[in-house]
């Protein structure tokens, strides 16, 4: 499924597994605390790369899109508000510094993403 991705930046504060954020850290994030330290396969349709990260934080904007993360169906935030009624910027992964240079990202992009074993 593609799906925008935004950089998660913030290194040296914590994740929701209270990883201190590096940059040397295959990690992501995803809206489901289910998907906490469970493996992803990312990859950059723009230009073939891909990685495998462990999700180590739960966002953006949401905690709880099960529905999205475990369900299949597009993400919460794509609407423009998350499940508090914030305003998004309709990302549906956040990538970790090493994720996002290893992606090749220079800017907020679309990625596909899948769990792997």
């Amino acid at each position: 499924m593609k799906v925008k991705a935004t950089r998660e930046g913030l290194v040296g504060h914590r994740t929701a597994t209270g990883w201190v954020i590096d940059r040397v850290t295959l990690f992501c994030a995803l809206p489901s605390v289910a998907a906490l330290h469970r493996m992803v396969k990312i990859s950059n349709p723009a230009n073939g790369r891909a990685v495998v990260c462990q999700v180590l934080d739960v966002g953006p904007w949401d905690e709880h899109d099960d529905d999205y993360v475990l369900g299949g169906l597009r993400p919460a935030a794509e609407s423009g508000r998350d499940t508090r009624g914030r305003p998004t910027n309709g990302a549906g992964i956040d990538l970790g510094e090493r994720a996002w240079s290893a992606l090749g990202m220079t800017d907020n992009g679309l990625v596909d993403w899948e769990f792997v074993l």
